[in-house]
């Protein structure tokens, strides 16, 4: 059956080879055979103290790449479980004749010939290295290509979950920080000896399944043959416990699932402003959109912070809950869209226009601001130093007040066209429109709302005055108050004078 299966993928494959699969595939060939050059160009030109830190860093890169591909959809596996739904076959026949036909493709390609790197490494580190590289290298490969497949079975099951919308926006937000923070990988592996992987990093790369390859070859080269016989055995574990926990999930479920109604058993709003704020705030745990695109501001924020790392660096920690904010601000600012046309309960409401941007403001802030403060505490001990803490402490009032303000003020003047809840698919990120620009457009705005703590800031700093570094506090908390009130009175009065064209745009 596996055999079969894989001839039939080969078919699939070579006939779906016209058009824009032409062209798709075409581009995965390139990319991929771009990324298989510079894992090789990085192991072989690191010097012979810093391969092991290359291997372990580009491993890891590819492990995350498999596993973080199908939850951006970039799986297509070909061969379904749908056509093979009248054979009779187990679940673990299923899976291994899936698992068969998932090895035949331009993915695993691309990655043993990345993995060749492996080999050279093992030239470096002694003879006796090469046969264990060369059976590690198809480990790891199977391992990766099994690991995949049982990520989109399981965010098959998830589907349309707020924990999927969460888990579609990791990658995402990874990804799109490595082009801002990318420098920091290449620093690691070939800068100077100030810059090299510091060692608590490379030993937790080892652990990690990516690193098990590179623990055999050093073994290896050690002659403690007893380890590389554990690591061989860890990986062909690995892969057998990935092709079981896939064959569960290609299970159908039982029985149907009976989705029940919700009875209210909550708190009565008294006024209008509790009202929307009890609203917004059962929204904000609900809406995939809102979940998806809040997640993808805190990835990016950690990831931001955290890869200086690699590198030593830690003043970058302090600031993650303002990286955070800024990020959410621009991502949060559809608010008004990602309701839909239910805008008209409000509209028929006469009056009610400032309880809907008061109460959209504080939830706003109510979910925002406890994880933008414990960052912020967090990196403030994680770095150890005082030097960091009139930063941290100056900049998040005004980002986080005055991105309050933003925030729903964009939401009505730039309103974006965005499905009604019941009509979106499966994919948050796609569902919550083009929202790049305001994106964009925000983390410019908040730069120029908050020159005045910043500058008072970068002039202390310059003049080693504590004085000014520590006086850009008050201002921070004065100025963001004052721009939650002004830019939230600005949208009232936006939503008052002109909420018809409003929902006629998002209609």
């Amino acid at each position: 059956m596996v055999g079969v299966l894989m001839g039939m993928k080969w078919r699939i494959l070579r006939n779906s080879f016209t058009g824009t699969k032409a062209t798709s595939m075409v581009t995965g060939v390139v990319a991929g055979l771009a990324a298989a050059g510079c894992t090789l160009w990085l192991t072989i030109s690191a010097g012979p103290d810093r391969a092991g830190g290359a291997l372990l860093l580009t491993m890891a890169s590819w492990l995350v790449g498999w596993i973080v591909g199908p939850m951006m959809g970039g799986s297509d596996p070909g061969v379904r479980r749908e056509y093979l739904r009248h054979v009779p076959l187990t679940d673990r026949q299923l899976a291994a004749g899936l698992f068969g036909a998932a090895l035949v493709g331009i993915g695993p390609a691309v990655t043993l010939i990345a993995g060749t790197s492996l080999i050279w490494y093992a030239l470096r580190v002694g003879a006796a290295a090469v046969p264990v590289a060369l059976v590690t290298l198809v480990l790891f490969v199977l391992l990766l290509v099994a690991l995949s497949n049982v990520v989109v079975a399981l965010v098959g099951r998830v589907v349309n979950s707020r924990l999927s919308a969460a888990l579609m926006a990791i990658p995402w937000g990874a990804i799109v920080c490595l082009g801002a923070q990318g420098w920091v990988i290449i620093a690691a592996i070939t800068g100077g000896p100030e810059t090299a992987l510091p060692p608590f990093i490379a030993d937790k790369l080892r652990l990690a399944p990516s690193g098990w390859p590179v623990v055999a070859i050093e073994a290896a080269g050690r002659g403690d043959w007893a380890l590389v016989v554990a690591v061989v055995a860890g990986l062909v574990a690995l892969i057998a416990a990935a092709l079981a926990g896939w064959a569960l999930l290609l299970r159908r479920p039982a029985g149907r699932t009976v989705i029940r109604a919700a009875r209210w058993r909550g708190w009565r709003p008294a006024t209008p402003l509790a009202a929307v704020l009890g609203k917004e705030l059962r929204t904000w745990r609900r809406d995939l959109v809102r979940i998806h695109f809040l997640t993808f501001s805190l990835v990016y924020a950690l990831t931001y912070v955290l890869l200086p790392l690699l590198i030593n660096v830690t003043d970058y920690l302090p600031m993650a809950g303002v990286f955070f904010v800024a990020l959410a601000v621009g991502s949060s600012a559809h608010l008004h869209s990602s309701d839909g046309t239910a805008l008209w309960q409000t509209l028929l409401a006469p009056g009610s226009e400032r309880a809907d941007i008061r109460g959209r403001q504080r939830a706003w802030l109510l979910v925002v601001a406890p994880v933008a403060i414990a960052l912020t505490v967090v990196g403030l001990v994680w770095h150890g130093k005082a030097d960091m803490v009139p930063w941290a402490v100056g900049l998040l009032p005004v980002v986080l007040l005055g991105g309050a303000g933003l925030l729903i003020l964009f939401s009505v003047l730039m309103p974006i066209r965005i499905a009604d809840p019941h009509l979106r698919g499966n994919n948050p990120g796609s569902d919550g429109g083009a929202i790049s620009g305001i994106v964009w457009l925000s983390l410019i705005a908040l730069v120029v709302v908050a020159s005045p703590a910043l500058a008072l800031l970068i002039t202390g700093t310059v003049r080693h005055s504590e004085v000014l570094r520590w006086s850009a506090v008050p201002v921070s908390v004065v100025l963001g108050v004052g721009l939650a009130w002004g830019f939230g009175r600005l949208a009232i009065t936006r939503l008052t004078r002109r909420g018809p064209e409003l929902l006629a745009k998002l209609g």
